[in-house]
């Protein structure tokens, strides 16, 4: 059968690991092979572990190592990143072992969990390696036989970092490309350092199975001397698929996009009463749920977009987004048949206004109705930043908001995915009047990105201006942080405290360095100061108020007294 790059990531593994001369194996070695949305968003796992020899419990540290890593893995959110989810989990891991420190044994043996450590994650079309110690990960293909790890040890071979072996412990992070016929070559320092390189391939070679390849090295390692343990895994990538679109989108990429909708056309088993937006890129429908009997939003991408495969990941993205949240504050989008033929989101029915229009009906609101909406902001956007989403497009008119003040955020179709790590040249600049300036430079976006573009948002609800000129296009865009020129709140509005305006310039520096770190720091800044009063501050210039109006006065004066030293 011909290898395909539409297949889902495939390999083949085989593992080998024996005590060799000593008593007792302390080494230990798993893999779990995944599929369907776990290997979309997970990817397959392998992880050897060297229980460290002069440790009285180092066979335990191992197996434990191995097999919760894989398990809690496993188990974090779908939304996470690898690095994320695998650096979480070994923080922990290392966390519990170390703790086995304060424990005694019977004999009032202190007891130690040390292990050396190294995971392999196979996801898309890349492998991500997180290494504690002096066990070994090898790539071998056309390109030669390249060792992928250092050994955390000294120069006369004393391991100098294991698992457990501290309350913290640094782990070693690298990121290879994989693609069809390489071969991973993980083992402990009982084999790669008793089997020369060029054995190692002959043996993979001529050997039926990875499992007996394994066995072999094994073999070989001893008769070369060996007076440790011996384990050796191998893995194979058979199917190195093409991720510019992960699996599960390209599933979905199969649904049809369905024609514009008059009322009374029924689409699966929904009913449509309304038609709420029709644009260039979007079709949104009032619905009747037959089978929940609901009311329902139905949104459906424009067929101008069925050719653009990054709009319609961005679609899908949202997707999958919406149904993962129950938050008051966040759209919900509820799953539904997959087997349908058609791409649309089915999304609860919400009531109230676009943000925007609110700013319009509310030009002059109390600090306490902006206190309430920006709170459910942080809200929502706190919740995204816990499944590692970052939403890089905030903007009002991604709000809605009812007349109980009730906000909720309706788009997702911008996201930033932690599991599906894009290259941030894939994913298209937010809007620019609310984009952070690192992004618009090119950076990827993070929560501080969100963070900047929330104050923003916050700013114009008070004042109803914004914080930093208009930006019509890529061409306004700054040059660099210092050309971001902040005009102070009592520029617009004095009537609000000082401590406002300092907790949202401190929010929108230029500099996310500078930023404020987190959206509750930022939050508490709008709390009461209570040895500060709420007079007004001295009136700005108006070279600050407004540096146009003023450069335009200076350049009238200086026409007139040209026109008078002319005619005297």
């Amino acid at each position: 059968m011909s290898k395909s790059s539409a297949d889902p990531l495939k390999i083949v593994a085989g593992g080998f690991s024996s005590a060799g001369i000593k008593e007792q194996n302390q080494d230990a070695f798993a893999v779990k092979v995944t599929k369907g949305i776990e290997l979309e968003t997970k990817g397959h796992v392998a992880v050897i572990a060297d229980g460290v020899s002069s440790a009285n419990y180092a066979a335990q540290a191992s197996q434990m190592s191995v097999c919760h890593f894989i398990e809690e893995y496993l188990a974090t959110p779908n939304s996470w990143s690898v690095s994320k989810s695998a650096s979480k989990i070994i923080a922990a891991l290392n966390s519990w072992l170390y703790s086995r420190t304060q424990t005694c044994t019977s004999n009032q043996q202190e007891q130690q969990w040390f292990s050396t450590f190294s995971a392999i994650i196979l996801k898309g079309t890349q492998a991500k390696l997180f290494h504690i110690g002096d066990c070994q990960i090898v790539k071998i293909n056309n390109d030669g036989y390249q060792v992928l790890t250092k050994q955390h040890s000294t120069p006369s071979g004393i391991l100098n970092r294991a698992l457990g072996a501290a309350n913290h412990v640094k782990v070693d992070f690298a990121t290879t490309e994989i693609e069809n016929d390489d071969i991973f070559f993980l083992s402990c320092d009982g084999v790669y350092d008793f089997i020369h390189k060029k054995e190692v391939k002959k043996i993979i070679t001529q050997s039926d199975s990875l499992e007996a390849a394994s066995q072999q090295i094994c073999k070989s390692a001893q008769a070369n001397g060996s007076p440790d343990n011996l384990t050796c895994l191998l893995i194979r990538i058979e199917n190195a698929p093409d991720m510019s679109f992960n699996q599960l989108i390209a599933q979905r990429q199969q649904q049809v996009i369905p024609p514009a909708l008059p009322v009374g056309a029924v689409l699966d088993n929904f009913e449509i009463l309304d038609i709420k937006q029709q644009t260039a890129r979007s079709h949104v429908y009032l619905a009747q749920d037959k089978t929940q009997d609901r009311s329902v939003i139905i949104k459906v991408p424009s067929l101008n977009f069925s050719q653009d495969q990054q709009y319609i990941s961005a679609f899908i993205k949202e997707g999958w987004i919406g149904e993962k949240f129950n938050q008051p504050n966040l759209m919900k989008i509820f799953q539904r048949d997959l087997n349908s033929k058609f791409l649309y989101h089915v999304c609860e029915k919400i009531d109230g206004v676009p943000l925007e229009t609110w700013m319009k009906n509310n030009p002059s609101p109390s600090l306490d109705q902006v206190k309430l909406i920006l709170k459910q902001m942080i809200g929502a956007l706190r919740s995204l930043q816990r499944m590692d989403i970052v939403h890089c497009d905030l903007k009002p008119d991604n709000f809605l908001i009812d007349t109980n003040n009730t906000l909720t955020l309706i788009d997702y179709g911008s996201c930033k995915i932690g599991c599906f790590e894009e290259n941030p040249a894939d994913r298209p600049l937010g809007t620019l009047t609310y984009s952070a300036p690192e992004v618009l430079s090119g950076a990827n976006a993070t929560h501080k990105s969100d963070l900047f573009s929330t104050a923003i948002i916050t700013y114009q609800m008070l004042c109803g201006h914004l914080p930093f000129k208009t930006l019509s296009s890529i061409a306004d865009i700054p040059k660099s942080s210092q050309q971001w020129h902040y005009r102070p709140l009592n520029t617009f509005r004095q009537d609000l405290p000082q401590h406002i305006d300092a907790t949202l310039k401190e929010a929108l520096s230029p500099d996310p360095n500078k930023r404020t770190p987190s959206f509750s720091q930022m939050f508490e800044g709008f709390k009461h100061k209570p040895n500060e009063g709420f007079n007004a501050p001295q009136k700005q210039p108006l070279i600050t108020r407004d540096p146009t109006l003023f450069w335009q006065g200076i350049s009238a004066s200086l026409a007139i007294a040209l026109l008078f030293s002319l005619i005297m």
